[in-house]
């Protein structure tokens, strides 16, 4: 019988889940876990209490287990023996760690997909860059960094090399919670939308060289106001 404490209500975001059961449970709840670790819902050093995960998500501590050690791999969670497992701090290395692999895997797949990039491809980019409109209009920031990700995502999977976005994936965890940060800007949504549309232009006129250079434009504003961020507000960072 688990017993339930105060610290228990830290995963009350759980409460409303319902998993599919044709999905993996393990690949959903790593999505959750690092969802919740990205927006702070789960904030930097609470205990990860794999047993209340798993009553809340009506499952075995199994697909838990493996949501959480790839977590670990990708630096959102750490290990301490006797201790436990607990969400991690930002470390200003990682941060600066993963903005550096971002940008070489996101600059060369962008450079990769404008040579090939079909009429249907395009669309969908297009089609993204609405959602993320959209959202942006509705003042709904979490749906606005959602369709943000998934703009990124699309074009590494346009590559047509399946390990691509996990590898970006893996190399945004720290800087991805950084990045939530920034969105309540006013003026950072609106040119995020702009420099992704900038890209799909690129990508659209096949123009390879043009497309790397539109990302690493609008990859570089964005680690610049991290930079800025970490300047500002040290206290959220460990060096």
């Amino acid at each position: 019988m688990i017993n339930t404490d105060e610290s228990d209500m830290q995963y009350c975001f759980l409460d409303s889940i319902i998993l599919f059961r044709e999905l993996p449970k393990a690949t959903q709840i790593y999505d959750i876990l690092r969802s919740a670790i990205v927006n702070s819902s789960l904030p930097p050093g609470v205990l990860v209490k794999k047993e209340v995960i798993a009553k809340k998500l009506k499952v075995s501590r199994t697909p838990v287990s493996d949501a959480i050690n790839r977590l670990e791999e990708n630096g959102l969670l750490e290990v301490f023996p006797q201790h436990g497992t607990f969400v991690s701090k930002i470390l200003e290395s990682d941060v600066r760690q993963g903005a550096f692999l971002r940008k070489a895997l996101e600059v060369a797949a962008a450079r990769e997909v404008a040579k090939s990039a079909t009429p249907a491809q395009i669309e969908l980019l297009f089609k993204n860059i609405r959602y993320q409109e959209s959202a942006l209009s509705a003042g709904d920031l979490d749906d606005f960094h959602a369709h943000d990700e998934e703009f990124h995502k699309l074009i590494c999977e346009f590559t047509g090399y399946p390990r691509l976005p996990r590898l970006v994936e893996g190399s945004r965890g720290q800087l991805d919670r950084v990045r939530m940060l920034l969105l309540p800007d006013a003026t950072r949504p609106a040119e995020v939308i702009r420099e992704h549309k900038n890209i799909v232009e690129a990508i659209k006129a096949h123009d390879a060289d043009e497309a790397a250079r539109a990302t690493i434009k609008h990859l570089d504003k964005t680690t610049d106001k991290l930079e800025r961020l970490m300047q500002q507000r040290p206290e959220l960072f460990e060096s």
